[in-house]
């Protein structure tokens, strides 16, 4: 590692660090899984927002469509992800 000298500031050269050709590949597989577990996550909070507001009778209109609101934000992560993967 090669550092530098700015003024009273000290910089280090980390492109070595990032040099390992096996690198590039962890960090696409790990992206990969990452992108895999986002569409299962936003399926998830779909169906937990979809049971709360069938079983919460205690929700005035203006918190049924904040959740209505998020359901249909999550649907739209989740088609996009699903789209872009098929």
């Amino acid at each position: 590692m090669i550092s530098s000298n700015f003024g009273n500031e000290l910089a280090l050269d980390l492109r070595s660090l990032f040099d390992d050709k096996n690198f590039g590949i962890e960090v696409k597989s790990q992206v990969e899984n990452l992108q895999i577990k986002n569409v299962a996550d936003n399926l998830s909070l779909m169906n937990e927002i979809k049971a709360i507001l069938q079983e919460c009778s205690h929700l005035n209109p203006d918190q049924r469509l904040m959740y209505c609101q998020s359901q249909r934000y999550f649907m739209k992560l989740y088609l996009r992800k699903v789209n872009k993967q098929g």
